[in-house]
């Protein structure tokens, strides 16, 4: 939810005002910063008072008549002519305006238009005792009084809401009935003068108090309206995103499903008489990579969704991104009979490498994928008119593949979603791509455009801010390619984890790549080993409630271990945060062979 803007103090509160910077604060009322305020109070102020004239007439004529019978003073006549012209002129005018007209952005006008009128009014009331004042005659002078002052008190509180309408009829009114009072020969009109300066006064207060209490209800109402709207969009947003996890999971069942069923299959078939077929083998070997790939994807997703991912943005060359890219897929381009061309760059970008590495192999990857025959382009290109003014960098993957419907354009970036995969054949990827690569270029501050036609192929795109070329800007190779097994001398490493198993795949893959290895069921077997391990990699939770993370740090502590890699499954953010605050590289299971050569690579000596 967005949040709202600081309040700034009013000039009465702020300690530093002077003292008529706080009277003109409290007495003077200014357009309300929010301008649906005033078009509420201006809406209402015309459907409030439309009825107004038509009560004050009948007042003004009871006024009027009981003094033409009391004194006989044709002033009063006078007088009515007046005060009923204004009232019916009031009547048309507030009938003629159709509040549905008021538009916000002049609202704070129109109702100070509105609330000017009640000057005339208050003008035509303020005329009464010049017209037809009883002098002489204590007795009406005080009926006079009373029913002025009566009345016009009675008219300020029903107008509280609208301030300025209050002030514009009630100091005509009350100033005129004082000034009349004090010229009057004699002590008691005298003290009169000064009760109807002093109940002005007192009006006014308790209308200005009543006027910012409404106020303040009708800004409390519209922020709990912003607020429960919010909350509305919010708990929908909630609610979408939780039927999107139900249709992912969904989904990924059968991909999760499939290869495992497959592995578990090929190894019950096994014999332990004869060495397995090389065919089993590598048909468990893409099992093995289809449970990672579902694995990894939806690990990315649940990343980006939680905000949980990592972005380290920096100066990136795209040069050597573009390189990488060349070596990974040009094999697989030419194996589809496909012609990768890939232009190069001098431009530098602000991104992180891994997440710009992995968006653009997945483009790149799609694209061979759906081009039957033609060219895969990937290049990059300055921005001419970029939309927030700051040089940028626009990357593009282009195909001349089979292209997109207009209607399919959008779905395509949503989880597994593909166009002509229905049968969910694992071979045609597992529609996570897409999703990925539009959830990362967001994070990264961009966002994915398409442009395609049927039969015509596609460019996918993303614009990203130039960075100024520093001299260490990432090279992004390592981004995608991975350092051989065997490159460098070995290294001794500690495998701490409570299940054999684990323990046992790991001694057998690092030892096949040349590698000491000592196995360590928890940390008491770990300080039975002698000497120093280059690296350890421990699981995050081990057996009986222990820490892996804890007992790592003990490890390094007594100089038992150089280098430490956490490995879990489990992908809480805390987990991550816990790990990156200890100062250690975190690895999620499975564990990739490329992320396990990167952390043996980075913890050689020297």
């Amino acid at each position: 939810m967005s949040s709202s803007p600081t309040p700034s103090l009013s000039p009465e509160t702020q300690p530093s005002a002077s003292p008529w910077q706080r009277l003109r604060g409290y007495w003077v009322e200014a357009p309300n910063p929010n301008p649906l305020v005033d078009q509420s109070l201006a809406r209402a102020y015309i459907v409030d008072t439309r009825d107004t004239p038509l009560s004050a007439a009948v007042t003004a004529a009871v006024f009027w008549a009981l003094f033409l019978v009391l004194t006989g003073d044709r002033g009063t006549l006078v007088w009515a002519v007046l005060v009923h012209a204004m009232q019916w002129n009031m009547h048309r005018h507030l009938h003629r305006v159709d509040p549905d007209t008021i538009d916000a952005a002049l609202a704070a006008r129109t109702r100070r238009q509105l609330e000017l009128r009640m000057l005339f009014p208050g003008l035509v009331w303020a005329l009464a005792p010049w017209l037809f004042f009883p002098h002489g005659d204590l007795a009406y002078i005080l009926l006079m009084y009373f029913f002025i002052s009566g009345t016009t008190g009675v008219i300020i509180a029903a107008l509280a809401q609208w301030w300025l309408a209050a002030v514009c009829f009630g100091v005509p009114v009350f100033l005129s009935l004082a000034l009349r009072l004090v010229l009057e020969p004699g002590s008691v009109p005298v003290i009169m003068g000064c009760l109807a300066v002093s109940q002005l006064l007192a009006s006014l207060h308790y209308a200005r108090k009543q006027n910012r209490l409404i106020v303040r209800s009708i800004e409390n109402g519209f922020e709990n309206a912003r607020l429960a709207d919010a909350l509305s969009r919010q708990l929908d947003h909630v609610a979408r995103m939780a039927a999107q996890r139900a249709r992912i999971f969904a989904a990924a069942n059968h991909d999760l499903r499939q290869p495992m069923h497959a592995l578990a299959i090929f190894v019950d078939a096994l014999d332990t008489r004869s060495a397995p077929r090389v065919d089993n083998l590598r048909f468990m070997r893409d099992s093995v990579d289809a449970l990672r790939g579902s694995i990894d994807a939806l690990l990315d997703i649940a990343q980006l969704d939680g905000g949980a991912a990592p972005v380290r943005l920096e100066p990136l060359r795209l040069d050597a991104l573009f390189r990488s890219l060349d070596g990974r897929f040009a094999a697989l381009a030419d194996a589809k009979g496909l012609t990768l061309r890939i232009r190069p760059t001098e431009a530098v970008v602000r991104a992180d490498a891994r997440m710009l590495a992995r968006v653009l192999g997945n483009l790149v990857d799609n694209a061979i994928k759906y081009t039957p025959v033609g060219t895969v382009f990937v290049l990059a290109r300055r921005v001419q008119r970029p939309a927030n003014g700051m040089p940028a960098w626009r990357i593009e993957v282009r195909d001349s593949g089979v292209g997109i419907e207009a209607q399919h354009r959008e779905q395509v970036f949503e989880e597994f979603f593909q166009v002509d995969n229905p049968g969910r054949d694992r071979s045609r990827g597992l529609g996570l791509g897409l999703s990925l690569v539009a959830g990362m270029a967001q994070v990264m501050g961009s966002r994915i455009e398409v442009r395609s036609a049927p039969g015509r192929g596609s460019t996918f795109s993303l614009v990203l801010e130039e960075a100024v070329a520093l001299a260490g800007a990432v090279p992004a190779e390592s981004a995608l390619v991975p350092a051989s097994p065997l490159a460098g001398a070995p290294i001794r490493i500690l495998v701490l984890d409570d299940e054999q198993p684990v323990r046992e795949a790991m001694r057998s893959l690092l030892g096949g790549w040349g590698h000491d290895v000592a196995l360590a069921a928890n940390p008491r077997e770990a300080l039975q080993h002698g000497g120093v391990f280059d690296l350890m990699l421990s699981d995050l939770r081990l057996g009986s409630g222990l820490s892996g993370l804890a007992a790592a740090q003990a490890l390094q502590a007594v100089g038992k271990v150089r280098n430490v890699v956490i490995l879990t499954g489990e992908t809480a953010h805390a987990n991550r945060v816990e790990v990156e605050r200890a100062g250690y590289a975190l690895i999620y299971k499975p564990a990739d062979a490329r992320a396990l050569r990167d952390a043996i690579a980075a913890s050689r000596p020297g």
